[in-house]
């Protein structure tokens, strides 16, 4: 049979290894790890068996009908093997059991003696590839430790440079995973920072890859999690989680080196499991907001440049947040909204398909590049004489 392992970042439960009807059998579940929704899922089956095993092997992934947004099982997972490099899975063989459970499965190759079948969602990111782009990079990117969490992993924040709040600027400023499992928003954040690296960005941006490194870590989905979501900790009154302290105490920092009505802060999510494209978020109250027009105006733009990737209505609001399970707390997009004020949105990428197409890390890698030209587009448009000229 085929062992599960548990890694630092795995995420599987009620896991199943057995040898069935010709085939290697392995089934499992994604966890909610103690929070209210499960999708996030990644694991590592090892061929340890002393005994020559089928060639072929059956991957049940059950209870579909529990996973945030599969009702359909159309997205694809990734798998790689001690052998090759990560790949797609083609789309699962969705049944129904008699008692109307759903579930999914995939047959692969079966690893060899010693081997390795890794799977996730998608394609896991931590801090391997974080550290790879910024070696690619050329040492462009500074890596400061702004705070530690909870459980006292170091909160990093990377910067091109610090601004200086004697001249503000126009600025950008980027973070990702605030949902712990949402890697897809990790992969256009590394394409946008490796481009904003190569074009020599000249305006500060401040970046927090891993806004949840616990969950990370701890294999966590993260959307509406206990003791509090971290989306859904940003006030009204105090930060509900230290990490959300931490990076808004960053946030004002940065705040006073930049123009606030010409800059602006995106974070990178992901949707649920079947939903394809990329659409942006803002708050159900932008249109009333000082900065309305330029958040308006800005994000078709964004739209435009990732066609045909975007997802229709490209634009939308958080209509849901009132019927959630933390409907009175205020998100990010609130806090940057009202708190500081700044110019915000949220980009929300799908974990598998865009513009008909089933995304590779190159692609997704390739939006936030075309991401990172219309914004340098859009600020050199506008820009003053001798604001912004050189970033010091």
């Amino acid at each position: 049979m085929l062992t599960f392992q548990k890694n630092e970042d795995s995420n599987f439960a009620a896991e199943e290894s057995s040898v069935q009807d010709g085939y290697c059998r392995i089934a499992f579940t994604p966890s909610p790890h103690d929070g209210i929704a499960k999708l996030w899922f990644h694991w590592v089956v090892r061929n340890e068996s002393s005994e020559p095993l089928p060639p072929q092997t059956r991957i049940i992934l059950k209870n579909l009908q529990g996973v945030l947004g599969a009702e359909d099982g159309s997205f694809q997972p990734v798998i790689r093997t001690d052998k090759s490099d990560w790949e797609r899975l083609h789309s699962g063989v969705r049944s129904v059991l008699p008692d109307g459970r759903t579930q999914l499965e995939w047959i692969v190759k079966t690893p060899q003696r010693n081997g390795f079948l890794e799977c996730a969602l998608c394609y896991p990111y931590w801090m391997p590839e974080l550290e790879r782009m910024c070696q690619e990079t050329g040492g462009y990117w500074v890596a400061d430790e702004i705070g530690v969490t909870r459980e006292e992993r170091r909160i990093l924040r990377l910067s091109n440079c610090y601004g200086n709040p004697e001249r503000p600027e126009r600025g950008l400023y980027l973070l990702a995973r605030q949902h712990a499992g949402e890697t897809p928003g990790s992969w256009v954040l590394d394409g946008l920072l490796r481009r904003l690296a190569e074009r020599k960005a000249p305006f500060p941006v401040w970046c927090i890859p891993f806004a949840d490194p616990d969950g990370i870590a701890n294999g966590d989905y993260g959307k509406d999690s206990f003791p509090q979501d971290m989306n859904r900790s940003w006030g009204p009154f105090e930060f509900m989680r230290h990490e959300t302290k931490v990076i808004g105490t960053d946030l004002r920092e940065w705040r006073r080196r930049i123009l606030p009505g010409e800059s602006l802060v995106l974070d990178f999510h992901a949707p649920g499991a079947d939903e394809t494209g990329v659409y942006a978020y803002v708050s159900d109250e932008s249109r009333k907001h000082p900065f309305r027009w330029k958040i308006h105006d800005l994000l078709p733009r964004l739209d435009r440049a990732i066609a045909p990737c975007s997802q229709t209505p490209f634009l939308r609001t958080g209509g849901y947040k009132k019927y959630s399970a933390w409907g009175e707390f205020a998100n990010l997009s609130e806090f940057c909204l009202w708190t500081l004020p700044l110019l915000f949105a949220s980009i929300e990428i799908s974990y598998w398909k865009a513009g008909g197409k089933v995304l590779t890390r190159k692609e997704y890698q390739n939006i936030g590049s075309r991401i990172t030209d219309e914004i340098i587009s859009i600020f050199s448009e506008s820009l003053q004489s001798g604001v912004n000229k050189k970033c010091v």
